[in-house]
């Protein structure tokens, strides 16, 4: 590198402004990455990571992966036609990562059996059903519980973020 001869009383920088760039460059890329992953959905609603569906006997699920602590949520089930009652069955650990705002529609009853809380929705032949659950999540950090329908019940797990 050329020195270039500076003016009385002028300091040489240089180095100092080089160490400034690098610094500014990793933040760019760090904001990027940053970016990229809310597109994803990897940090909260939104984006392919942000929810899983789950299919079970009769019903699918949408169910947040991820979610931020104290913001509303949501949890689709699409009931497939039936004859009998469908019912969504929840288990208590999932009453710590959420609490339930509203059920839309309303279930026709809510029933508590084996550790369990079920809403029981009415039957119809001729149409599926698509049940809203608006949630609040309650604390930050990785939670697992269980969901299903009837005898299917799987085990799941979202991350709350603080």
């Amino acid at each position: 590198m050329s020195s270039i001869q500076l003016p009385d009383g002028v300091e040489d920088h240089s180095r100092f402004q080089r160490r400034v760039w690098a610094v500014q460059r990793l933040a760019w890329i760090l904001f990027a990455i940053i970016l990229v992953a809310c597109l994803l959905g990897l940090l909260g609603r939104g984006g392919p990571f942000s929810s899983q569906t789950v299919t079970l006997a009769g019903a699918s699920l949408e169910i947040p992966s991820i979610s931020r602590w104290n913001a509303p949520d949501q949890i689709r089930v699409t009931f497939a036609s039936s004859a009998d009652a469908r019912t969504l069955l929840v288990n208590k650990q999932f009453f710590e990562a959420f609490s339930v705002e509203t059920i839309d529609p309303p279930p026709m009853t809510t029933i508590a059996s084996h550790g369990r809380v079920g809403y029981a929705f009415p039957p119809d032949m001729d149409a599926e059903m698509v049940v809203v659950l608006r949630l609040q999540t309650q604390f930050p950090w990785l939670h697992e519980f269980e969901i299903g329908t009837g005898s299917d019940i799987v085990k799941r797990s979202v991350f709350i973020f603080p």
